[in-house]
């Protein structure tokens, strides 16, 4: 009569050898370790903890150590809000728009600037494209230059209809510079 010897998960056997779930996970899909799937989990023999791989494996890893919630440092979090708003660039005022004119004027919204920063000039005229014109001339689709319009990666001007203007000086911004179609 054969005797049973007692099976473990992958977890508790990774406890139990001293060593982290995801090494045991990788020794048994190098079949370096035997086991059996039971359900959704590895069993692993009990006498397989005196393997030659999981006592390397014991030896060249080091112990999982978690510092207390005190002495971890805190993560900064950043609301959607001030994500979406970036604090170092002036913003691009709503200006209207004719649909026979190319060229919109680019108004900075007022803004008190600190008094150490001088203030940025009002930018000339610019060549605008809407965002179909701006999809076709890159390689970006219509919804990704919505997005990055939306986002701040992208610079733009939003006519009273609600319809997007871009800027051509993106074009000069090398992470889009590159995506420009030859």
């Amino acid at each position: 009569m054969a005797t049973q010897t007692k099976s473990m998960t992958a977890g508790e056997f990774a406890k139990a050898a001293g060593v982290s779930a995801a090494s045991i996970s990788k020794l048994i899909r190098d079949g370096k370790l035997k086991a059996r799937k039971e359900g959704a989990k590895w069993m692993i023999s009990q006498n397989q903890l005196d393997a030659k791989v999981v006592r390397e494996l014991k030896r060249t890893s080091k112990p999982a150590t978690l510092k207390p919630a005190a002495a971890r440092p805190a993560r900064a979090r950043l609301t959607r809000s001030a994500a979406a708003t970036p604090t170092h660039e002036p913003r691009v005022s709503a200006v209207p728009v004719s649909p026979a004119s190319e060229t919109v004027p680019v108004v900075s919204a007022p803004k008190p600037a600190p008094a150490d920063q001088p203030v940025p000039e009002a930018r000339p005229a610019e060549k605008t494209y809407t965002i179909a014109e701006f999809a076709a001339m890159t390689y970006l689709t219509e919804k990704g230059v919505a997005e990055w319009l939306r986002t701040g990666r992208i610079k733009g001007i939003q006519k009273e209809t609600g319809e997007w203007r871009v800027l051509a000086s993106n074009l000069l911004v090398p992470d889009i510079s590159r995506l420009v179609r030859k």
